[in-house]
């Protein structure tokens, strides 16, 4: 992944390079995005840049041997550590090392989500544990092989646990000499802030429509669907991509959504309780991926009342039946509706029975789906 390209992030390509080339280059840089911008493949660019030995004005060249390790994901100055499902396989990223440089080379932009459908996990939330810690210590104890420094990329660092970022913090405090923490999160308030307080923090731009159109346009997708995929995806280039091909991560979701809206809105409650046990089986993340998903819904329908149809984004799949909802979704009812999907979702994440949790909920939602 060469600084080119990474979709947009202009202003902060321009900072990383000027860092390398007047030698103050933050040992410890936090990279915050939204879901999908790429602080991935910006980093990876950035420490093809900071290994390469023939540096030019905009980007590495691509072509040196650091370059071509780089392009392997072979370097060995680079370290990558993320989050995993600690197992009996083991209990650092190393075991999963293999499997986390198929993905990239697969695709730089992809979510944590795709990395744990990827494991086979995708119903269970990693961890960077304080095996790991120790592990990425250990590492920066040997001196830099050919690069000069050392990179360590850290993704997801809202993932660890407070044993893994006291550990962390010393690293970061008195670092190696020629050492460099680069870390991404979706979620700057998941991480403590002794963490956030002794890195520089770098918040990415949400990429532009036109970028991401003329990104997909490199990958041979018609302009007009471009545009369409680019207009709904709101930045999110992971998504775009999945999309492009032809594969939509919340096509499930919307189906489940519609059918539950329709029984909330006939009250029936033999289905609502059948409808429960089918959101149950899906397993405690994907649960609260859906609720996710719905409260996602629930803003663009509100939205819907008030914007032209051009600055709300929507799919055309979903279109049709998003303007028929649109009106149930108002002013008197949206704070309950927030709140309560808002409360079921911090139920989930404490292991809360999903069937009586989704089931009570439905209960709540019959009194509310009106216009």
């Amino acid at each position: 992944m060469l600084f080119k390209d990474v979709v947009g992030q202009s202003a902060i390509k321009e900072m990383m390079i000027e860092s390398v080339k007047t030698d103050r280059i933050s040992h410890a840089q936090l990279f915050f995005e939204g879901k999908g911008f790429g602080a991935l493949p910006l980093v990876i660019a950035y420490a093809r840049y900071i290994f390469c030995k023939d540096k030019q004005e905009q980007d590495s060249c691509g072509i040196c041997p650091s370059c071509l390790k780089i392009n392997n994901l072979a370097h060995p100055d680079l370290h990558f550590s993320f989050p995993i499902q600690l197992s009996a396989k083991g209990n650092t990223a190393d075991y999963y090392l293999e499997e986390w440089k198929e993905l990239i080379k697969e695709s730089n932009y992809f979510t944590e989500e795709d990395w744990y459908k990827k494991t086979g996990n995708e119903n269970k939330k990693g961890v960077i544990g304080k095996d790991e810690s120790q592990n990425i210590l250990k590492k920066l104890q040997l001196k830099s092989f050919e690069g000069n420094y050392k990179v360590v990329i850290l993704f997801g660092a809202e993932r660890m646990n407070i044993s893994a970022a006291n550990k962390l913090l010393k690293l970061i405090e008195e670092p190696p000499a020629r050492t460099l923490f680069l870390l991404t999160t979706t979620n700057l308030e998941f991480i403590l802030p002794t963490i956030r307080s002794r890195t520089q923090i770098t918040r990415l731009d949400k990429p532009k429509t036109d970028e991401v159109v003329n990104y997909l346009a490199k990958e041979a997708i018609d302009q007009a669907k471009a545009l369409e995929i680019a207009h709904y995806v709101d930045g999110n280039i992971a998504e775009a991509i999945q999309l492009s091909h032809g594969e939509d991560p919340t096509a499930e979701y919307f189906t489940l959504f519609v059918e539950w809206m329709r029984i909330c809105f006939s009250r029936d409650v033999a289905k609502a309780l059948e409808l429960s046990v089918s959101i149950a089986a899906l397993g405690r993340e994907k649960q609260k991926a859906y609720i996710v998903f719905c409260l996602g819904i629930v803003q663009k329908c509100l939205s819907g009342n008030f914007l032209p149809d051009d600055k709300v984004k929507i799919s055309p799949s979903q279109q049709a039946f998003m303007n028929k909802f649109m009106p149930f979704i108002n002013p008197s009812n949206v704070f309950k509706l927030h709140k309560h999907l808002t409360d079921a979702h911090n139920h989930i994440d404490r292991n809360a029975n999903a069937k009586i949790l989704f089931l009570d909920l439905s209960f709540k939602l019959f009194g509310l789906i009106k216009k």
